[in-house]
């Protein structure tokens, strides 16, 4: 067992001295084009009131030290102020040069997926006292702890399930890692001065501390015992995000895999939990996704955690019509889709679940009253790089470049019955909404 004082901690941070480590169906393309901030710290002024949840790794009681007290330190700094409500707080390990695959889901506070929303994940924040060199897209930290500055920030969009991920990479040399803990539950071994404990804290922002509703997850990383080792003749492998059930796709039984929606143009993000045999993770494992059968495929390899992260891209031209609900039954001629099944060289997976996105173009409506007005918003979907001109009763049309997969146009109405028209390379979308 370990015998290190508790921690004292501030504003969601461990405290110690710091120290400097050394530290188409042929149309889906690997998605490399993320936006690195190198700036100390950079909230993206996204919408208030984000609710963000760590999807992978996914941790709870069972893989996360002092799972309770930690919580209600989280609990203690919402009070204070000094974060959202529904802060969590969790601490796990990893072996020294891993790489961990954060994915996270955003929703706002009604449970609507925000969908291609700036995403900033703060690395090695400020006061955590992180002395650890970690990368994310070439961005890397000093593993110098000066606050209130954050040692490293990227941002990423959330995808139109409202997902974003990022590969966090350890570059600590293994000398430098904390003794292996005996459990996941364990507390972590440094000794009493700190200096040679090696930790990561991230924590993933929409809009600001006391705004968001987030999580902070902080990585102590350990010098494995003997080489990590998990048979894996019969993998199980599991889609964890996007999160596919009767609100959102349609299981169809007959091709043995779940059908979604997507707008036209936009990433998606795909994450896979990879167990072996005995059920345990199964790390540093090249996954295959196949692409319609194999006419195309993508390349990934699972982390410390066993999750493989996949970023696709769609960029076929002839977009679906828009469905009545994100739950409908996918088009029988399909004009834009893609059936992805992942698979693992050498192996006879137990499962391995497969995924179908049909792509499509429309728009969808709501409304909000403002003062005496209201605002009603058209949702414009599949159309990224065009123009489209928006029409709706009462009110004066507006013409605007769309640059989003799923881009909102804002119009100021009147209350009562109202048709909406949106003009997309000389082809109309129309939506009836009564405003009241």
């Amino acid at each position: 067992m370990f015998t290190s004082q508790p921690t004292s901690r501030m504003k969601g941070m461990t405290m110690s001295k710091s120290r400097k480590s050394i530290g188409a169906v042929l149309a889906l393309l690997l998605a490399a084009s993320p936006i690195a901030l190198y700036t100390a710290q950079a909230a993206t002024g996204g919408p208030r009131d984000a609710v963000i949840t760590l999807q992978a790794p996914y941790l709870d009681a069972k893989n996360t030290w002092d799972a309770v007290p930690n919580q209600q330190m989280a609990d203690g700094w919402v009070a204070k102020g000094w974060f959202g409500t529904g802060l969590v707080f969790q601490v796990s390990f990893a072996p020294v040069g891993s790489t961990i695959n954060l994915t996270y889901n955003v929703k706002d506070k009604s449970g609507k997926p925000l969908a291609f929303t700036p995403v900033n994940l703060r690395i090695n924040k400020g006061y955590s006292e992180a002395a650890s060199i970690v990368e994310v897209d070439g961005v890397r930290t000093k593993g110098i702890d000066r606050p209130p500055f954050d040692q490293a920030n990227v941002l990423h969009r959330t995808d139109a399930f409202g997902n974003v991920t990022f590969a966090m990479k350890n570059l600590d040399l293994e000398s430098s890692g904390e003794p292996e803990p005996e459990s996941f539950t364990s507390k972590p071994n440094f000794s009493d001065d700190k200096l040679d404990r090696l930790h990561s804290q991230v924590l993933p922002e929409v809009n600001s501390e006391p705004a968001d509703h987030s999580v902070i997850t902080e990585f102590h990383y350990f010098k494995p015992k003997a080489p990590i080792v998990v048979a894996a003749t019969k993998p199980t492998i599991t889609l964890v995000t996007p999160r596919l059930d009767a609100t959102n796709s349609v299981n169809n039984a007959a091709k043995n895999l779940k059908q979604a929606y997507a707008p036209l143009g936009g990433d998606l993000i795909l994450v896979y939990k990879v167990t072996g045999d005995d059920g345990r993770a199964v790390p540093s494992k090249a996954v295959t996704l196949k692409v319609n059968g194999g006419k195309s495929t993508l390349q990934a390899t699972t982390d410390a955690f066993g999750y493989a992260a996949f970023t696709v891209k769609n960029a076929d031209t002839k977009p679906n019509a828009a469905p009545a609900s994100a739950a409908a039954a996918a088009p029988s001629n399909s004009t834009a889709y893609a059936t992805l099944t992942p698979e693992i060289a050498g192996t006879t997976p137990a499962l391995a679940e497969g995924v179908e996105f049909h792509y499509y173009r429309g728009i969808t409506t709501s409304f909000a009253k403002s003062g005496k007005e209201f605002v009603l918003s058209v949702a414009i979907a599949g159309a990224a790089g065009k123009s489209a001109a928006v029409s709706v009763t009462g009110a004066k049309k507006v013409t605007t470049k769309l640059n989003s997969a799923l881009q909102v146009v804002p119009v100021k109405v009147s209350a009562g019955a109202k048709t909406v028209s949106v003009v997309i390379d000389g082809k109309t979308y129309t939506s009836k909404v009564t405003v009241k």
